[in-house]
């Protein structure tokens, strides 16, 4: 019904070479204004020994007012303690941002996600410190979402302090499709794409001029993955080692939206991706909304390839889509349970010497009933409606929950998970 995507490069992959032409005209701009205010005997220099902290504002001197004391005393000072609790809650959103410091897409987000108040930016342009704090509060106090590959290339431009303060990251790939005429075409097939859509009527984008496919609809689906993938890598060379963007990430959500079934194998896209460059990122990996490649399987072939991003014993979630696009925005589905799989957890360690493990939020872990070696626990969610995090025991066997398995079997005593 539809091709894969043309094997050109993509705009991510240049990335570095847009960052450098950045920087370079920044250091042209710099010297510019240092000259200029060198011819006007200006010093451009600060003095080594001042250093920034947080000084009280002083009202204005020119006209006096009558609520103003008549020695002109300055305002009350507040601790630095609680200005930098007011920056806390001030740049604390009670919602997850969409596209940081990046102009977001109406057709990426919801109509609720759209009126959403924003955090309050105005507090860094009040003075250096800040400034400086401010950014800290920022990236550790809230909770990210990406819907473009350029708003998450962005956060290049940040300092690693900040960016390794970030734990937890969403990545929502809204696929797009592309025709000789922009409209909107049925790709409902054989499955369903959830229970609350009948009909998949996806959003067209008319091909621009350049592409070699001239015929027929194009998916840009799993093309779209690896755009974001390639963007959890610093742009750097290609020939020297690329740290990671985000060094300190925990976990990681991937919402697929628009995903239909029959969309052509995608994981030539990324699987190099993964497999030489990216690596093992995260502990904990949740998709929603993946195409089911065999309905006999829990995961796609995509999705198998994308769990090479967990590091082992690590936590791998399904879940069906939670969005689909409609004009101008896109609809929420509801939410239904996760399928969760604990991979390559098979060799079981030394538990002679190994202490039990102990979560900061959930504190130790529960006794269990099964033999020393054969499960393993994990302090985690189980519904995506319900954020409430809870100790699960999986087998290590099989990596599925120990209470949906008959342990005293023969059925899984000789199973093993490669992923």
């Amino acid at each position: 019904m539809m091709e894969g995507p043309d094997p050109t490069a993509s705009l991510a992959s240049h990335r570095y070479d847009v960052l450098e032409k950045e920087n370079k005209a920044n250091v042209d701009e710099i010297q510019r204004l240092r000259a200029l205010l060198a011819a006007n005997n200006v010093p451009c220099e600060p003095a080594s020994s001042k250093k920034f902290t947080l000084q009280p504002r002083r009202r204005t001197t020119r006209q006096s007012s009558a609520a103003e004391p008549a020695n002109n005393k300055p305002l009350p000072h507040l601790p630095t303690e609680i200005q930098l609790r007011i920056l806390s809650h001030a740049l604390t959103s009670l919602n997850p941002i969409i596209d940081p410091f990046y102009k977001p897409r109406r057709d990426n987000v919801t109509k609720k996600e759209w009126v959403r108040s924003k955090i309050n930016l105005q507090f860094l342009l009040t003075c250096k410190s800040f400034q400086v704090e401010g950014m800290r509060f920022i990236f550790a106090r809230n909770e990210f979402i990406f819907t473009q590959a350029a708003a998450l290339e962005n956060f290049a431009k940040f300092s690693q302090d900040l960016r390794a303060t970030v734990k937890h990251v969403t990545l929502r790939v809204v696929g797009r499709y592309y025709d000789q005429v922009a409209g909107r075409r049925d790709l409902t097939g054989n499955i369903d794409y959830h229970p609350q859509v009948d009909t998949l009527m996806m959003p067209i984008v008319a091909r621009p001029p350049g592409m070699n496919k001239d015929k027929g609809i194009q998916a840009y689906c799993w093309e779209q993955v690896a755009d974001f993938l390639k963007a959890l890598q610093m742009p750097i060379p290609a020939s020297a080692f690329r740290p990671k963007l985000l060094p300190s990430l925990e976990s990681m959500r991937l919402d697929l939206v628009n995903f239909c079934d029959h969309l052509p194998y995608g994981g030539y896209q990324f699987g190099s991706i993964v497999r030489w460059h990216l690596g093992q990122i995260v502990d904990e990996l949740i998709i929603t909304g993946a195409p089911d490649a065999d309905q006999e399987d829990f995961f796609s072939n995509e999705e198998k390839l994308l769990h090479q991003i967990v590091r082992d014993e690590g936590l791998v979630g399904s879940a069906g889509p939670i969005f689909v696009s409609v004009p101008g925005s896109l609809r929420p589905l509801k939410k239904y349970g996760i399928v969760q799989q604990v991979i390559r957890a098979d060799k079981a360690p030394s538990f002679k010497s190994a202490k039990r493990l102990i979560h900061p939020d959930g504190g130790e872990a529960p006794e269990s009933f099964y033999p020393p070696g054969r499960t393993i626990w994990k302090w985690t969610s189980e519904s995506l409606n319900n954020s409430a995090k809870k100790w699960i025991e999986f087998d290590r066997r099989s990596g599925h929950p120990a209470d949906e398995i008959d342990m005293g079997s023969d059925m899984w005593s000789d199973v093993s998970i490669d992923d």
